[in-house]
């Protein structure tokens, strides 16, 4: 079923071996999105009998089909109101290190990588001294025409490059230096958000463009000190996203440009395969407006304030939680999110994830210090491997079918091994920042091309989700992979139980390889690092689940009689009733969700 349930220990009727499901009861209020969260579980002797019910997902969707995220009209203020609740709640502000999450796992790797943030450093350190008091425009022009000219001949072969490129750099100077060198320019004001806005634009685009123009003594020697993506920002601003409803604008939102190079194996290509999981992706390219932010792309959401007051930084924060939403929904691969808020020049970087809001310290764009920082930060964006972006590699498009693909996790949880499964329908998708993130996929065995019924046919459900875990996964009594292979081989064999439980075909916790490049779990932990989770004190630890079932159901919403009804609700009591006599488990958080 496609319910946000897990299973905890307990015991019952003197049996030691029995589960109980119940949800937790927290000494800290969680905002009203996530109160109470069906994943929180703990041990307890008492049936809640006040379980909330959960919102139904309607029919299943077709992945052309995927609607709209929308935020209209009373949502809207009801949708604000709510991040800033989830924003005092979630978030952990001025941590050492969010910015190192994104760093390459390969020492050699990183040390690459650093050389190339600080020649980029370097270069737009000349621009900003060419600034001087009392310089006209015309010379400024020319010492930055200068400056530009110098740095292209040094990152060309044979010192040869285009007037397009130099003109077009030069224009993307004039206008970010106007932010990193206050008073330079009487008509700006870096207290206005919507001045800071195309500065903050062109600076991003141009460290993007001199990521493909290392220092000719800095060349890469393998693959892996090749950028595999450039990190842009969409030129369009304080903008409605494409695939949006409602008035909302976000101030800036940036995407992930896959690069492509000669002799690349299929392996290396994966990058564009794996970002772009959404309906847009199966769409023509040609046509595709890229200078408009569109939630199916969006890599991060950049929210600009015009100083760095607590009410403005707050604000900043409770709309980036708010926009990201849109992300989740219409990217059905994003394991965490990337953002930045941004406070007159002072910018900090922030990650969203299941349990989590952290933001760094600031970074200020005035300062040399402050401008490495953050130019180290948007390369190494370009560098690291995907799931640093907050991407899951196991999701991607198949090029060979046209169609997505989904890599389940084997019931051997000690190594590595995947099956794969073609993508059909999503019946469940993720519609908040916090929380387990469950999202439901209908898939097949083999591909569309295989398959003369594709369309239609799909009788095997893939539940994705980010449950509270505790300790290794065959220690984990609410581990919900292996329940339900307890269910499944509890009620093996007795028939009158037939099509009244989903019925385990395998899955765990998901794996990702490490620096070292060991099988690892996908956990809350391994995303932030060791240096960073040691300043969270005691946040739950959640990780990556995903499990296949067979049997495929309908909403309870879909019923349209009360006979229909009545025959639902025999069946599911006495499903339970068998559960519980067979295979001593009792679930006590049945809700409207968790009835198909």
């Amino acid at each position: 079923n496609s319910s946000d349930t897990d299973l905890s220990d307990d015991s019952m009727d003197g049996k030691t071996d029995s589960v109980l499901i119940t949800p937790v009861k927290s000494s800290k209020v969680k905002p009203e999105d996530t109160v109470p969260e069906m994943g929180d579980l703990s041990i307890s002797d008492n049936i809640n009998t006040s379980t909330p019910s959960k919102p139904s997902y309607g029919h299943p969707r077709s992945l052309s089909a995927a609607p709209k995220f929308s935020l209209s009209g009373s949502q809207q203020t009801d949708g604000y109101a709510e991040a800033r609740s989830q924003v005092n709640y979630y978030l952990k502000d001025n941590i050492d290190g969010v910015q190192a999450i994104a760093k390459h796992s390969d020492q050699t790797t990183q040390q690459f990588v650093i050389k190339q943030a600080e020649s980029i450093a370097e270069f737009i350190d000349e621009l900003v001294q060419c600034v001087k008091p009392g310089l006209g425009n015309a010379e400024l022009e020319n010492e930055l025409k200068a400056t530009i000219a110098s740095q292209l001949k040094r990152r060309s072969p044979a010192g040869q490059y285009s007037e397009k490129t130099e003109a077009d750099m030069l224009n993307s100077a004039v206008r970010f230096l106007k932010w990193l060198c206050p008073g330079s320019d009487s008509t700006f004001s870096k207290t206005n958000e919507k001045h800071i806005y195309p500065c903050f634009v062109e600076l991003i685009n141009f460290v993007a463009e001199l990521v493909v123009r290392p220092s000719l003594g800095q060349q890469p020697t393998s693959f892996d000190e090749k950028p595999k993506r450039l990190v842009r920002s969409y030129r369009k601003t304080d903008v409605k996203p494409d695939n949006a409803e409602g008035r909302r604008r976000i101030d800036m939102a940036l995407k992930c440009d896959a690069l492509h190079y000669n002799n690349m194996s299929d392996d290396d290509e994966y990058d564009e395969d794996s970002i772009q999981f959404s309906e847009e992706r199966l769409k023509a390219k040609d046509g595709r407006n890229d200078e408009r932010p569109n939630y199916s792309r969006i890599f991060a959401v950049v929210e600009v304030k015009p100083d760095t007051s607590a009410a403005n930084i707050e604000k900043g924060f409770a709309q980036l939680v708010e926009y990201s939403k849109g992300v989740y929904w219409n990217q059905h691969n994003r394991r965490f999110i990337w953002g930045l808020v941004s406070g007159g020049s002072n910018v900090k970087a922030c990650v969203l994830g299941p349990n989590f809001l952290l933001a760094s310290q600031f970074m200020d764009v005035t300062t040399a210090a402050g401008r490495l920082e953050l130019i180290g930060f948007l390369v190494n964006w370009s560098f690291c491997e995907l799931p640093k972006l907050g991407y899951d590699p196991t999701i991607r498009f198949n090029r060979v079918h046209k169609c997505f693909t989904i890599d389940m996790a084997d019931s051997n949880e000690s190594k590595l091994t995947q099956t794969t499964y073609y993508l059909r329908k999503i019946v469940v998708f993720a519609e908040r920042v916090f929380g387990r993130h469950t999202r439901c996929f209908v898939v097949g065995r083999q591909p569309p091309s295989l398959d003369e019924n594709f369309d239609n046919s799909g009788d095997i459900l893939i539940k994705d989700a980010w449950p509270e875990v505790s300790g290794l996964a065959e220690d984990d009594m609410r581990n919900e992979s292996k329940l339900l292979e307890r269910v499944s081989n509890g009620l093996a064999g007795r028939s009158e139980f037939n099509g009244m439980y989903p019925k385990f075909l395998g899955g765990g916790r998901m794996q990702i390889q490490n620096a070292r490049g060991e099988s690892v779990d996908d956990t809350t932990r391994t995303i932030l690092g060791e240096t960073v989770w040691s300043q969270l004190g005691d946040l739950p630890l959640r990780a990556h689940m995903r499990i296949a079932m067979s049997g495929v159901g309908e909403p309870l919403k879909t019923i349209q009689s009360i006979p229909e009804l009545i025959v639902v609700i025999y069946d599911v009591m006495r499903c339970h009733m068998g559960i519980l006599k067979h295979c001593q488990i009792l679930h006590r958080d049945i809700s409207e969700a968790n009835i198909l």
